[in-house]
């Protein structure tokens, strides 16, 4: 995955490779998780919402697809859309960390979890997840060798241009 990402960047091919090594300090992770059905009062203190729309920090997030629908994500126009279930697949969310190195043109998904619709809320929702991060030393910063991001110019990075630049490391704590 980090090769076709680099190679969409036209960039060499280990070029996110190298920043993400299995060897090197960094808080790459597995996350299990189990969501049980809540009462009425539950869902009405937290107006349906189980986690709020958020990013992750890493470079990627992969799940498996879900028969329980729960996760949803925010389109360009502001709504809110259910992420559709393929049997046997994987979601595969940007995040944070490949929005920065990216300088923009893969764009961090803002998602969340919500109350399942009525005919599922009964249903416990189960989720695998893998948080794949930077090495903790990687600037978070544009590769700006990139011959797209070149191309692009300064509208490739022109959402990032308040953010300071980051180490990994700090990036994570800050989040």
């Amino acid at each position: 995955m980090k090769t076709l990402l680099a190679i969409g960047l036209e960039l060499p091919e280990e070029t996110l490779v190298k920043l993400h090594g299995f060897s090197s300090v960094g808080e790459t992770y597995v996350r299990f998780m189990k969501y049980y059905p809540r009462s009425k009062e539950e869902e009405t203190k937290t107006n349906n919402v189980w986690l709020k729309g958020h990013t992750d920090f890493g470079s990627i997030t992969i799940l498996y697809s879900q028969p329980v629908a729960a996760l949803q994500i925010l389109t360009k126009e502001g709504a809110w859309k259910w992420v559709k279930h393929v049997e046997n697949a994987l979601v595969i969310n940007a995040g944070d960390a490949l929005e920065f190195l990216s300088g923009g043109f893969y764009r961090a998904t803002i998602h969340r979890v919500v109350q399942p619709p009525p005919d599922q809320q009964t249903y416990t929702c189960v989720g695998l997840f893998y948080f794949y991060t930077t090495d903790d030393n990687v600037k978070l910063a544009p590769l700006l060798e990139s011959a797209v991001l070149q191309r692009l110019g300064s509208r490739a990075i022109s959402r990032l241009d308040q953010l300071s630049i980051y180490f990994s490391h700090s990036w994570k704590r800050r989040c």
